[in-house]
């Protein structure tokens, strides 16, 4: 029998972060809101994101993350970060944005360097092989763990951004 887990025990290690620089304000600035999909193949072939409480191997996951600027000036500085949660690998290319950003991943890319680092696609790591020789190799999608837009631009006030990726059950 196919193993499967529970979507919102899932989600709920799915954290958003961001940044910005403003003015201070007494109300929160930036709204967030994220949500979550499983993608399926209709019967004419067409993608439909359908509210589904668990997920099989090998089943696809769209996370939506939308920040609404509430505040009366622009935002600027935003940098929205989710992590890869255990069970499911990031699906390289899935990532979107509705405003022009710059996105990165996290995971281990220098060996010598403790921890993990971001990176721009296509990413590479070093790896030292059993013989001792450096390489460089595509980071696995498998080795990435978190997922990250940096926008290039302001957000104007009562502008929305919206950001995707998918990921793949393990």
């Amino acid at each position: 029998m196919p193993k499967s887990f529970n979507l919102k025990s899932t989600c709920a290690c799915v954290a958003i972060a961001f940044a910005f620089t403003a003015p201070q304000a007494l109300a929160e600035p930036l709204v967030s809101k994220f949500d979550y999909r499983v993608v399926e193949i209709a019967d004419d072939g067409a993608e439909v994101l359908a509210e589904r409480n668990s997920v099989k191997p090998g089943e696809t996951i769209q996370y939506s993350i939308t920040h609404e600027n509430t505040a009366d000036d622009a935002l600027s500085g935003i940098i929205v970060m989710a992590p890869i949660p255990d069970g499911v690998t990031f699906a390289v290319g899935s990532q979107s944005s509705s405003v022009d950003a710059v996105f990165e991943i996290q995971a281990e890319i220098e060996p010598e360097t403790p921890g993990l680092e971001w990176a721009t696609l296509p990413a590479f790591r070093k790896v030292i092989d059993k013989d001792g020789v450096e390489r460089m190799e595509p980071v696995p999608a498998a080795a990435i763990e978190a997922v990250r837009w940096s926008l290039d631009t302001a957000l104007s006030s009562g502008e929305t951004t919206l950001n995707t990726y998918r990921v793949i059950v393990d």
